[in-house]
């Protein structure tokens, strides 16, 4: 094979990867412009069904229903968001006052770059219910992940916390021999606490 057909063989494989790398990068920027549409159109057909809180530059969301003290307060599970509580809240509302609410990036929460742990879900949390003006004592109720982040809420804010439920909770010992720098940001519960399972 000649020089000058090894150039021109290149050039085509040139040109060859260059309009594949348009066709790509066009691709990708239709796509971020659907996804944006979609997204404005979900949110105005889906609105939140509760209240959208700033707790300091992003907001997360909380729904309430019904009256009483203390209040309940549900946190959902790994992956789950408070649409998750809405038979939970219908029968318990009767009697109490009820709030779900959506950690950080999950249901109608906003999405930020923090890291997450169970300090920094519980600090949201509680600048959260302080915001929303919900006032304590609570009863807090975790299923899944969420049970850890409740147990981690009452041992940082015990003053706040008349009892804690765990629904099929994530144990310390399951959590951490899974993900063993997790243990750094939890807070074991403290023996004065009541917890309910």
């Amino acid at each position: 094979m000649s020089s000058s057909t090894a150039r021109r063989l290149m050039r085509r494989i040139g040109k060859a990867l260059l309009g594949l790398v348009i066709v790509l990068l066009a691709l990708a920027v239709a796509g971020a412009i659907y996804q944006a549409i979609a997204t404005e159109r979900a949110e105005r057909a889906y609105p939140p069904p509760g209240k959208m809180v700033d707790v300091g530059g992003y907001s997360l969301h909380i729904n309430c229903v019904g009256q009483g003290s203390p209040t309940v307060v549900l946190d959902s599970g790994l992956g789950d968001f408070s649409a998750q509580w809405v038979r939970v809240q219908r029968q318990v509302s009767g009697t109490i006052r009820v709030c779900a609410y959506d950690r950080v990036g999950m249901g109608w929460s906003e999405m930020v770059p923090d890291p997450r742990d169970a300090k920094q879900i519980t600090s949201e949390l509680h600048t959260l219910l302080s915001k929303a003006g919900i006032e304590g004592p609570y009863v807090l109720v975790g299923h899944s992940l969420g049970g850890l982040s409740m147990l981690t809420y009452a041992a940082r804010y015990p003053d706040e916390v008349a009892g804690v439920a765990l629904v099929d909770s994530s144990t310390e010992l399951d959590q951490f021999s899974h993900r063993p720098k997790a243990r750094e940001s939890h807070e074991p519960q403290k023996q004065s606490l009541a917890v309910v399972s």
